[in-house]
C-alpha cells in the first residue's frame, strides 16, 4: 500500500513540476512568441490584402464619389412616391 501512495505522489509531483516548468518557460519567451505570432498574422493579412480590395467584393472598397452622387443637370422626371401612412 505505501507503493502505491510512493508512486501517486510521485505522479503529482511530476505533473506539478511539469506545469510550472511550462509556465516559466512562456513568461521567459513571451516576447518571442509574441513577435512570432505579430509576423504571422501580418503575413496572412498582406497575402489576402489585396485581393480583398480590389476584387473581393466585385470592385473597389472605395467608390467613385460621382457615381454616388446625380449630377445637378439631371432633372427628376416624376416626383417621389410616397408610402401609405400606417399606424403601426
Amino acid at each position: 500500500m505505501q507503493r502505491i501512495i510512493n508512486v501517486l505522489a510521485l505522479s503529482s509531483f511530476l505533473i506539478s513540476a511539469t506545469a510550472v516548468g511550462g509556465g516559466v518557460y512562456l513568461y521567459l519567451n513571451k516576447d518571442s512568441l509574441i513577435e512570432k505570432a505579430k509576423s504571422q498574422v501580418m503575413g496572412s493579412i498582406t497575402d489576402s490584402l489585396p485581393g480583398a480590395l480590389v476584387g473581393g467584393l466585385g470592385g473597389s472598397l472605395v467608390p467613385n464619389p460621382s457615381d454616388l452622387l446625380s449630377s445637378p443637370s439631371e432633372a427628376l422626371t416624376e416626383p417621389p412616391q410616397v408610402l401609405p401612412f400606417s399606424p403601426f
